[in-house]
């Protein structure tokens, strides 16, 4: 059977459910083709959003499959479910009812997207899988049909367990007709995006966010390698952890009793890393203040964003506030030299080939930790930009606007419309323009959404309140990022600058990407 998603959820910790993908991933069933794990509507009659564990689609229908692990009782009425560790708690709907709403929320919102005239005519079902235990109870509320438990398991039942299943609501609903090939492949598209989009913005971005915000086995060696060695240069392109290696850098610093500092261009950069669990606000000191500090002060000194202040002037700085300087002191430089440079702050040649003679220890960082596959290989296509290599395997593709202002700003706002229909928290979504808000597209999104857009206090980095969205400028927001990003695209990709201010912003998203390209002022 087709899955979809093809992998299971790592931070999905139910054993029951880990146990059903793999089953129905090993079955073939005629009549149902397609299997989805996890779907999300965003409607439901008794509570805000709804989940269905496995939904199967085929000529035969859909068959709406909620699996419940563990221990589960039912006592005057009152059911209790108890885990592997016996954590017991009470839940105010049978497994049963929970099919059941699920499968009637189901239909409603495939009468909606895909019509009445398809969903009053096919064949809708629900069954209850009990992997974990025994279930041989009768009760009025559910016929045995509709039960999947352990032993049929064991047995390598489980596809007769389906089809009895199948045959059970066949029956129930004998007016309605089996579903045509096409109108198969119809409902698959349609019943996707509840995947791709519900899911996709909130429990696919949050598993996508669980295995890219780790320390790599590269970074883990950078580590090993920074202890080993008072001086270090360590390059790699947006997204491949600089920033995070550097604030584990100072972490392990803190304990040592040397005077470390974080330093970095960006004041905004530098306020964020202040907050970072583990690091001692003081330590971390934005390059602009860097010069106050007396001689031989500091005595160890990591640079983050590094080609920013790789220049004559920023480096005597550098060289009369740490102990030993440049020559003989401690030193980490984390930077970004071929696609960075020049956006803020300043590089210089000069000043590259005064470091290098001092005969560093020099890696580069080449798996990116941040961006999914699909916004790794578009930022590469789009800017020619080196951003590492990830090999994490999924993510939503980045989607391109190409449109006027005006109709790029409704395309936008529905973008919006479709976070918020999906449940996801505004303040996991940034707009991201090359020009201030009023000059940028966003600035013309319809009122509704206009009104709601605050320019972001990245300074101060005040949450927003609940359902306002950001907004910044593309070179203030560099070294931070977000799970979702709708970018402007510069006007004019024919300047190295323009190009630059791209690649920042195509790789400050860390699960999804739009970008919107308006061409020279039309409107």
């Amino acid at each position: 059977m087709r899955m979809i998603p093809s992998v299971f959820d790592q931070t999905n910790s139910s054993s029951a459910e880990r146990r059903m993908f793999h089953l129905l991933a090993s079955l073939v069933i005629d009549g149902w083709e397609y299997c989805f794990h996890s779907v999300n509507l965003p409607v439901h009659e008794k509570q805000r959003e709804c989940e269905i564990d496995f939904l199967l689609l085929g000529e035969r229908g859909i068959l709406v499959i909620e699996v419940k692990g563990g221990a589960v009782a039912c006592v005057d009425g009152a059911w209790t479910t108890t885990s592997r560790n016996g954590r017991s708690h009470t839940v105010t709907r049978s497994p049963f009812d929970q099919a059941r709403e699920a499968r009637h929320a189901l239909e409603k919102r495939l009468a909606t997207i895909a019509g009445k005239d398809i969903a009053d005519t096919m064949v809708f079902g629900h069954c209850v899988a009990f992997p974990e235990i025994d279930f041989d109870v009768d009760g009025v509320e559910w016929d045995s049909a509709t039960v999947i438990h352990r032993p049929q398991l064991a047995a390598g039942q489980l596809a007769s367990a389906l089809d009895l299943a199948g045959r059970y609501w066949e029956r129930k609903q004998s007016h309605r007709a089996p579903l045509t090939t096409d109108t198969v492949a119809d409902l698959c598209q349609a019943i996707r995006p509840m995947f791709d989009r519900v899911q996709g913005f909130r429990t696919q971005g949050r598993l996508i966010e669980a295995q890219l915000h780790r320390l790599t086995e590269q970074q883990y060696r950078m580590l090993d390698l920074s202890a080993a060695n008072p001086r270090l240069l360590i390059e790699g392109g947006a997204g491949t952890g600089k920033t995070l290696l550097a604030a584990e850098l100072a972490r392990r610093s803190a304990p040592t009793g040397t005077k470390a500092a974080l330093t970095c261009h960006s004041n905004i950069l530098a306020s964020f890393l202040q907050r970072q669990k583990g690091i001692l606000a003081e330590n971390v000191i934005p390059f602009a203040l860097l010069k106050d500090a007396g001689p031989g002060t500091v005595g160890t000194l990591i640079v983050d964003e590094a080609q920013d202040v790789i220049n004559e002037r920023d480096l005597d700085v550098i060289d009369r506030v740490l102990r030993g300087g440049l020559a003989d002191g401690n030193w980490t430089f984390l930077l970004d030299v071929n696609n960075q440079r020049g956006l803020v702050g300043a590089f210089e040649d000069s000043a590259m080939e005064r470091l290098s003679a001092l005969r560093p220890a020099r890696m580069k960082l080449t798996e990116n930790c941040r961006n999914t596959p699909p916004i790794v290989t578009a930022t590469r296509d789009r800017t020619a930009a080196d951003v590492g290599l990830n090999t994490m395997g999924f993510g939503d593709p980045v989607e391109f606007v190409e449109a006027g202002r005006a109709e790029a700003a409704v395309r936008a706002a529905r973008v919006l419309d479709e976070f918020e229909e999906g449940g996801v928290a505004m303040h996991d979504v940034v707009l991201l323009s090359p020009v201030p808000f009023r000059e940028s597209l966003f600035g013309m999104l319809p009122s509704a959404w206009r009104a709601r857009v605050d320019v972001l206090d990245l300074l101060r980095h005040r949450r927003l309140e609940t359902g306002r969205i950001g907004f910044a400028r593309v070179a203030d927001f560099k070294g931070l990022e977000r799970r979702y990003v709708l970018l402007e695209e510069p006007a004019d990709l024919g300047t190295a600058e323009a190009r630059r201010v791209l690649y920042v912003g195509m790789t400050r998203a860390r699960a999804g990407l739009w970008i919107f390209t308006t061409g020279t002022g039309e409107v």
